[in-house]
């Protein structure tokens, strides 16, 4: 945990909590109360806001989004390093996130459609399945409370990206894969390398995506924290990363 200047390592503030300063010197006298908030990846920033000139572009765009409030855990984006998501939306929006760069690349590579077929939803509470069409395919256990967080997460995302077509731009698209860290996505990967230059060109393909694969170690920080009790975090966090959400997408993409 660090409590100094904003760090300019992005890896010791891939969770940002935002604490009221007397709750910061409450953390250095009660008993425990420094040492459970103790993570080599934890930033503790202090409300409100020292003044410290021009802020560091992360924390800027965390002041800009008026992000900034006492009582709020914070998780760093997977793909931006600079961006921040209230740890109660962050696993609806990164999944949102990657939904859209993936469609992105497939319009780099040429594709004349994008169709989400199926969307998934698992939690600790159980699983619930939903067709393109809005059809309920099945659910598990506590089926109310997971299905409604799908629901949510339907009513943001766009089922259907039409373009175009034409040939492939690999430089485009390994630029995007390199920009926001999805190279280690295999099926990415290999949908870049399919497209390339040749005489048998891909012209469609099925994949089954996993949206919150590389947001997981991020969002297993804030899981770890054991934020002191005399600190007011709102119920909604503990809910979100005790269900451990994971949405799956089942996408057709035709070229």
């Amino acid at each position: 945990m660090a409590t100094g200047s904003f760090p300019n390592d992005p890896s010791s503030r891939k969770v940002v909590l935002v604490l009221q300063e007397h709750d910061i010197e409450r953390c250095a006298y009660e008993p425990d109360a420094g040492r459970a908030l103790l993570d080599d990846e934890t930033y503790v920033l202090q409300f409100p806001l020292r003044n410290q000139g021009d802020y560091p572009v992360a924390l800027q765009n965390i002041v800009d989004a008026k992000l900034a409030r006492p009582g709020t855990i914070l998780v760093q984006s997977p793909y931006d390093s600079n961006s921040y998501e209230d740890a109660s939306l962050a696993p609806q929006r990164f999944a949102l996130t990657k939904h859209i760069y993936f469609s992105t690349l497939c319009m780099h590579l040429g594709a004349k459609e994008v169709v989400v077929e199926q969307i998934e939803l698992r939690t600790r509470l159980g699983k619930s399945t939903l067709n393109v069409e809005g059809e309920r395919l099945g659910a598990s256990m506590h089926v109310g409370v997971v299905d409604e967080e799908l629901e949510k997460y339907r009513a943001q995302m766009h089922l259907r990206d039409e373009f175009e077509g034409g040939p492939a731009d690999i430089t485009a698209a390994e630029r995007l894969l390199k920009q926001t860290g999805l190279l280690a996505d295999p099926n990415m990967r290999m949908l870049v390398e399919m497209r390339r230059d040749g005489t048998n060109q891909l012209k469609t393909r099925k994949l089954v995506i996993s949206l919150l694969s590389e947001a997981k170690s991020n969002l297993n920080v804030v899981g770890r924290l054991k934020v002191p009790a005399f600190v007011h975090l709102s119920a909604e966090y503990d809910r979100v990363l005790k269900e451990q959400h994971d949405y799956t997408l089942t996408v057709v993409v035709r070229f």
